[in-house]
């Protein structure tokens, strides 16, 4: 299976963040540098779930 470029993982996740925000909740700057790391490889899943969740508990 073919890695996604660069340029496509930034329209999946503004298509996603925009789907959202119509919904009418917002996506931080910082929760979608996160996605970012996510869909590039340079985070996991799982490290993904355990920041946002450490954030929201502060």
């Amino acid at each position: 299976m073919r890695q996604a470029t660069l340029k496509e993982n930034e329209r999946a996740l503004n298509n996603a963040v925009a789907s959202v925000e119509i919904e009418g909740y917002s996506v931080p700057a910082s929760d979608k540098a996160l996605c970012m790391d996510v869909l590039n490889g340079e985070l996991t899943k799982e490290d993904f779930i355990k920041l946002l969740l450490e954030r929201r508990q502060v």
